[in-house]
């Protein structure tokens, strides 16, 4: 019989071992719909550190954005946590695309929040339970990028901490965060909210997850009636394969737990400009964010356009 201990390192090595190969996501332009909304709409407050995250220089302050609508309090807000992508190389907190969601989130009365983690360049030092499981055959630019991506969901597990401990400071409800995250954000999206409890690390409250083109390590750790999962991928995806989507779909299935996956025939894909069955993707996603909030389960079904 294998050990918990046993158990958890395997769950820890098919994370790491996802983690791989992820390239930069995609950047897209923007349509006059999304230039139109403003941010002068938000409160904004910028730059708000959140945890004092090891590195092998030290310890480094990470940052989150952080936006809500304009007006009272008059009940705790459901809250969008963003995490960018950039295959844990590069990129930043400061997407162009989140702060187009964080408009369009504003207008449905919701707050977001959009994160930096450490990159490889930060040379992250990370939980030890992580770090023993990283293989030991793994080396160089595979194996930095695969300590990044473990470390990427050790700080967001620390950034929903941190916002539910201010949470009724900030308006928040803490039983309706969200993850939404592009390629590697979406990677850390899916497996802070699935496998941070098969690694020991407690189970986060998440509400639901947006994942743009990532994908799930290990997709046998979404259990049964699980967090509700938005996808959006395209079959021409060459760093995330469309398969692994349509894995964690079948998975949905499996598990009774609802998930929705909109395949594109193409790779790169902007929510202000493609459809999912005549309606612009950015609708449908805060449609199926709405229905989570108001405990409706929300349909599992998969369509391509």
């Amino acid at each position: 019989m294998k050990t918990a201990t046993t158990l958890i390192r395997r769950s820890a090595r098919i994370l790491i071992v996802g983690l791989i190969g992820l390239l930069p996501a995609l950047t897209t332009s923007t349509q006059a719909q999304a230039q139109s909304k403003s941010m002068a709409d938000l409160n904004v407050r910028l730059g708000v550190p959140y945890t004092q995250a090891a590195t092998e220089n030290g310890s480094m302050t990470l940052a989150l954005d952080f936006y809500a609508p304009k007006g009272a309090c008059t009940a705790p807000r459901p809250t969008m946590m963003m995490i960018h992508g950039g295959g844990f190389k590069t990129g930043d907190r400061n997407s162009h695309r989140w702060k187009e969601f964080a408009v369009s989130f504003g207008e449905q009365g919701w707050n977001s929040i959009s994160l930096s983690y450490r990159l490889v360049k930060d040379k992250p030092v990370i939980h030890p339970v992580l770090m023993q499981s990283i293989p030991d055959g793994l080396k160089g630019e595979d194996r930095d990028q695969a300590v990044a991506g473990a470390g990427a969901i050790e700080t967001t597990v620390q950034a929903i901490q941190f916002i539910n401990q201010r949470a009724g400071q900030a308006c928040i409800d803490p039983d309706n965060v969200f993850l939404i995250g592009s390629s590697a954000g979406g990677v850390t999206a899916l497996n802070t909210t699935f496998m941070v409890d098969e690694l020991g690390q407690g189970t986060p409250p998440v509400a639901g997850v947006v994942n743009y083109w990532g994908s799930l390590s290990d997709v046998d750790t979404m259990g049964q009636n699980d967090t509700p999962v938005f996808i959006v991928h395209g079959t021409a995806n060459r760093t995330v394969l469309y398969w692994k989507s349509e894995d964690l779909y079948a998975r949905g299935q499996a598990t009774n737990t609802p998930v929705q996956l909109h395949g594109h025939s193409w790779s790169a894909i902007n929510p202000y400009e493609d459809s999912i069955d005549g309606r612009l993707i950015v609708d449908v996603m805060i449609d199926w964010i709405g229905a989570v909030i108001d405990d409706r389960r929300p349909a599992t079904l998969k369509t391509m356009n």
